[in-house]
């Protein structure tokens, strides 16, 4: 029960979290990145974030097809609750992969002095 609990908190929290500081930490290291002329450090932040949030995804996944069974047609909000929760940080957590990366995208193309 735990590991599912956490599971669900991967996705629903700490991927978004995790993109939010990656575009923060991005925008500090831009001055350091155009100094330097290189964008290595930009790209391993996009980089870790980008993966961060695909596993979490992965992970709610998993948790999500483990949870959810056949139900029947009578409302059981308890044995519901827990599958809708994998299901929502599955969707979340593949929304942040998505969103770090378009984000990641024009630092692909664009120098960071631009």
């Amino acid at each position: 029960m735990k590991r599912t609990g956490i599971s669900i908190w991967l996705g629903l929290l700490a991927a978004p979290a995790v993109v939010l500081g990656a575009q923060s930490l991005n925008y500090a290291l831009v001055q350091l990145a155009c100094a330097s002329g290189q964008h290595a450090a930009l790209d391993a932040v996009s980089a870790v974030a980008f993966m961060f949030s695909v596993i979490a995804a992965w992970v709610a996944y998993r948790c999500w097809r483990g949870t959810a069974g056949r139900f029947d047609g009578s409302y059981a909000p308890r044995d519901a609750r827990q599958p809708f929760l994998a299901l929502m940080a599955m969707l979340t957590a593949a929304l942040c992969a998505l969103i770090q990366l378009t984000m990641w995208f024009p630092q692909w193309l664009l120098s960071p002095c631009r």
